[in-house]
This record gives structure tokens, sequence and C-alpha cells, in this order.
């Protein structure tokens, strides 16, 4: 089945694209700024989770480049789910940083 507006289909496989990578840049910039990807990692670590995140966020980035490339239905569904994960990290870090942001205290020398 062919889409019906193909113009559609390709500002939505922008958006998605945009959604990975703006993701992707602002998880690997505090990966980065926070040091985390030069821990070493165990399985039975808590900060497996930014592990992940680093292994992550380079497939969804290149599954963009990808996609941009060779403009395939299985890649448009790969970037589609990508983002949809991404919204879903960001979604799961929202309340971590809400919840910092709304019970931290400077210290007072």
């Amino acid at each position: 089945m062919k889409p019906s507006n193909p113009e559609s289909v390709s500002r939505k496989a922008a958006l998605y694209s945009a959604v990975n990578i703006i993701a992707a840049v602002a998880v690997y910039w505090h990966l980065i700024t926070g040091g985390w990807l030069m821990n070493q990692y165990r399985f039975d670590d808590p900060n497996i989770v930014n592990l992940l995140l680093a292994i992550f966020e380079p497939i969804a980035i290149l599954s963009v480049i990808a996609y941009w490339i060779w403009k395939t239905a299985f890649l448009r569904r790969l970037v589609t789910i990508m983002a949809v994960i991404q919204i879903l990290i960001g979604a799961g870090f929202l309340p971590f940083f809400i919840f910092f942001f709304l019970t931290w205290h400077p210290k007072m020398m």
C-alpha cells in the first residue's frame, strides 16, 4: 500500500529524524559532561543504564543516516520506532530531573 501523500511521509520522516538526532545529541552531551563514558561498567552496576544509552544512541543516529541515504520502508519504520523509544527515554528521565530540581538546595558555607 502506497502512502496517499508522499510529502506527508517525508515531513514525518524529517520530524522523526530530528527527534532522534536532538535526543541522541542531548543524551551524549550528558554522558560526556557527566564523565559516564569513562566509567568501567559491570552488569550489576546501576550505571549500566548509561552504557545502554551509549550503545543505543549511535544506532539511532546511524539508522537516521541510513534512512536518508536509501529511503526504504524498513528504515522509515526503524527511524519511527527509534523516535518513539527516544521519547520514552526522555519521558523516563523527566521525572528524575523534575525531582532533582524540586529537592536540590545549595549548601551555604
